[in-house]
């Protein structure tokens, strides 16, 4: 799973773990006091403790600290299974209308091969205790369509991720070259500094000018310059490392993020582009050559400072004759 599709996955259960969290505490406290109210102690201190952990949860996620689906399937799953358990040997079938929900809970919970350790422990362990409870016929109806509601789920939460992770990647990526748009420029140069301070590492962006495409597009017409764009892209992408990014940033501007480079190496780096993409044969009779512009991150600067000195580097190359590379 990539970083994208991870922080996709991370999202959606923060947000239905949320959304889950704020109902139980709504509508199981009606149920804790109404145990207690009928002498069913035990099933009201798991009731109240059960929305206790969905407060937990609550803060946690409202709080934007970690939260962790190992720790739901650690404490919170084994907490239910007990109650639920606790609720068919006191109440009889009434505890099947509980299994319910609760596999339902899972898939928007955890992630998809922990909420189905739950699901199977959960029907592992109710199973043989509604078998001796309730009539045979009537069980194994029960753990059928608890199966069924289990395997729906996981299908409707599958459905839900594939499309909002596609959504959100059409949205952050480049329809043209396939390379990330804007959209996530802030958080990635963000995330860079964090990591920059945090670890104590070199970052360095480049940008990257293709020199005079409007002359491109002129001359050999817009699905030409098109393919050029694309055929560069696919040339950066191709030589850069899976730690580094690319970002189409304007027409004919990319942005590049080297990890873990200082100035010296993101030089050369930049030095080794604009030499490959100048060789290339993308047009006949006719070279393609770019300006870049290198800046490596300094302490206490911003993502906008860092990005905007790369540009200014840019734009003294583009200034000095174009096709070369500058950097301080």
């Amino acid at each position: 799973m990539n970083r994208h599709s991870s922080q996709q996955a991370h999202d959606f259960l923060h947000q239905s773990s949320l959304g889950l969290a704020i109902v139980g505490i709504v509508l199981m406290t009606p149920f804790s006091i109404n145990n207690f109210l009928q002498g069913r102690h035990l099933l009201g201190v798991g009731g109240l403790l059960i929305n206790g952990i969905f407060a937990f949860n609550t803060w946690t996620i409202t709080k934007r600290n970690y939260y962790s689906d190992t720790l739901t399937l650690l404490v919170l799953v084994p907490i239910v299974i007990f109650f639920l358990n606790l609720t068919f040997i006191q109440q009889g079938i009434i505890g099947i209308f509980w299994c319910y929900p609760s596999v339902i809970a899972y898939y928007f919970m955890l992630s998809e091969r922990k909420a189905w350790i739950a699901n199977l422990t959960l029907l592992s362990i109710t199973f043989p205790i509604a078998w001796h409870i309730i009539e045979q016929a009537l069980a194994i109806r029960m753990i059928s369509t608890v199966v069924m509601v289990s395997i729906f789920s996981a299908i409707f939460v599958r459905v839900i991720n594939a499309q909002q992770q596609k959504l959100k990647l059409q949205a952050i990526t480049d329809p043209l070259t396939g390379l990330l748009n804007r959209t996530s420029l802030h958080e990635t140069l963000e995330q860079a500094i964090a990591q920059s301070k945090r670890m104590g590492i070199s970052m360095t962006l480049a940008s990257l000018d293709i020199d005079h495409f409007k002359a491109i597009n002129d001359a050999f017409g817009h699905a030409t310059g098109d393919q050029v764009l694309q055929d560069i892209s696919g040339l950066l992408k191709e030589r850069l490392r899976r730690v580094d990014q690319v970002f189409r940033i304007g027409g004919e501007e990319f942005l590049l993020l080297f990890y873990g480079s200082d100035t010296e190496s993101g030089y050369l780096v930049a030095e080794e582009l604009r030499h490959l993409i100048g060789s290339q044969p993308f047009l006949p009779d006719h070279s393609v050559t770019v300006s870049i512009g290198v800046a490596t991150l300094h302490p206490k600067e911003d993502w906008m400072t860092w990005m905007q000195r790369s540009d200014d580097y840019l734009y003294r190359a583009k200034s000095a004759g174009r096709n070369q590379v500058m950097c301080m």
